[in-house]
């Protein structure tokens, strides 16, 4: 099972946050999902020598900062406890 998939099965027995707090979680899971595998796919494109292609490009600061959120969801399953962000 990729991690990936283990963050989203765990992210479902989640039971100490209110139904809105699970919604913003899975909204913030969903949106880092859904850009880690767009530019995973763009990616294998560009090494396969289409380079016109770009990766992920955000439309508003709030999926940015859903993507932000998810990436900590994300890597706190991982079991890093501290994430340092890179201006």
């Amino acid at each position: 099972m990729s991690a990936l998939n283990v963050c989203f099965s765990s992210l479902s027995t989640i039971k100490s946050v209110s139904y809105s707090q699970y919604t913003e979680k899975r909204t913030a899971w969903e949106t880092f999902r859904t850009v880690e595998l767009y530019n995973s796919n763009i990616s294998t494109q560009r090494g396969a020598g289409n380079k016109s292609l770009i990766y992920y490009q955000f439309l508003s600061s709030e999926s940015q900062t859903y993507y932000r959120k998810g990436s900590l969801l994300f890597f706190s399953e991982l079991g890093y406890d501290t994430i340092v962000e890179k201006n």
